[in-house]
């Protein structure tokens, strides 16, 4: 069996050489044995690369993991380590600063800009001009009570209550709210 295996070849390989006789064929071929082994070298790079990528993430997480767990330590009061003490003690001073940053930042931002309505609320009997029908959504005729399309009743929008704020922090109040839920200030009553 291995004879006419290897008969085979022997006959392609003369084929070969008698029809390429510039040399193109064989070196097509040499080409494209070439140009796989360097895609196959690339795909072993990226994925050792990937592989140490997630690898590091691995690392990252479990720094992240015996930090915490030291914080958590050193907040029980039961670390004592003097190294990691004062590492903890230097992440205290830095929690702090952030505190008194986000302060300072709170307190010079502006409040947000009250909301500004779309359109003029609507008069509590008729519908609103530019109205759409709930049914069809079809825009009905100002002052209409049914739709022109459906027949479907038209229900006039009640006027929203107007939206308070804070005179200290700027953050939204509730209607008839007696303290800033954010800072506690009382809220003048009007």
């Amino acid at each position: 069996m291995s004879e006419l295996l290897d008969k085979i070849v022997e006959g392609a390989g003369q084929v070969i050489s008698e029809v390429d006789k510039g040399g193109q064929i064989q070196s097509a071929i040499s080409g494209l044995r070439t140009r796989m082994a360097e895609a196959d070298r690339k795909r072993k790079i990226n994925a050792i690369k990937q592989q140490i990528q997630d690898l590091q993430a691995k690392e990252a997480q479990a720094i992240n993991a015996l930090s915490a767990q030291v914080l958590a330590l050193h907040e029980a009061g039961s670390l004592s380590q003097p190294e990691l003490i004062s590492l903890c003690r230097h992440v205290d001073e830095i929690r702090e600063e952030l505190v008194a940053k986000e302060a300072e930042l709170e307190a010079i931002q502006p409040p947000p800009p009250p909301p500004q309505p779309a359109q003029p609320p609507a008069t509590a009997a008729q519908p609103a001009a530019g109205q759409l029908c709930p049914s069809c959504g079809v825009a009905v005729v100002p002052g209409a009570t049914f739709c022109q399309t459906c027949g479907a009743r038209i229900v006039a929008e009640k006027p929203q209550p107007p939206v308070q704020f804070c005179v200290h922090c700027g953050a939204q109040l509730r209607e008839n709210a007696r303290f800033c839920p954010k800072c506690g200030q009382g809220v003048p009553q009007t």
